[in-house]
């Protein structure tokens, strides 16, 4: 599966997923058929007021009304309109390289683009809270379930650091007690 693949201004890195359905619509057009005359002017002005370049409006209104795009034009109708404003190094690519989602808030990639990197600074911090908010879950469970079992004391010293010595993301990823479920 393919998607647009960008660095967000605040250094983040988003992937933009586009439904099929887009892309049949922007190559066969008639999505507003039903609509009254002057619609597609309309949208294109309520594009621009919310940001979006006039030209990168008025491409997409076009192609989503009368059709016309391949499927690569679609790609770029929709970099343009959906991810440009919003980042830079946009990229299409296969879904299939991206790093699992676990640690996706500390997506980071370089100044030039390219591959996907777990920021392992910023995912320490995220491993603590989902382990934190696992026990939170895990014990209100228990505290209702009559054979749910004594709460769960989190280990925080121990836990904390393993966390801080973990030398990669899959090391931190596997820091998790064995009595609680996957969040």
């Amino acid at each position: 599966m393919k998607a647009i693949l960008y660095t967000r201004h605040d250094g983040g890195v988003s992937v933009c997923h586009p439904t099929r359905d887009v892309f049949n619509i922007m190559q066969h057009g008639g999505y507003w058929n039903d609509r009254p005359h002057g619609f597609v002017s309309a949208q294109i002005e309520r594009q621009i007021s919310s940001g979006i370049a006039p030209d990168h409006a008025r491409r997409f209104a076009h192609a989503v009304a009368f059709g016309g795009c391949s499927e690569a034009e679609a790609w770029e109708i929709i970099r343009d309109r959906d991810c440009a404003r919003h980042g830079t190094q946009h990229e299409l690519i296969d879904t299939g390289e991206l790093p699992p989602r676990w640690f996706r808030d500390a997506w980071s990639r370089s100044a030039n683009g390219g591959p996907v990197n777990i920021n392992l600074e910023k995912a320490k911090p995220i491993q603590w809270s989902r382990l934190v908010q696992a026990v939170s879950q895990e014990n209100k469970r228990r505290e209702f379930d009559l054979f749910g079992g004594p709460p769960i004391k989190l280990p925080k010293l121990t836990i904390q650091s393993a966390i801080r010595n973990a030398r990669d993301a899959e090391e931190l990823e596997r820091i998790w007690l064995p009595e609680l479920p996957r969040l």
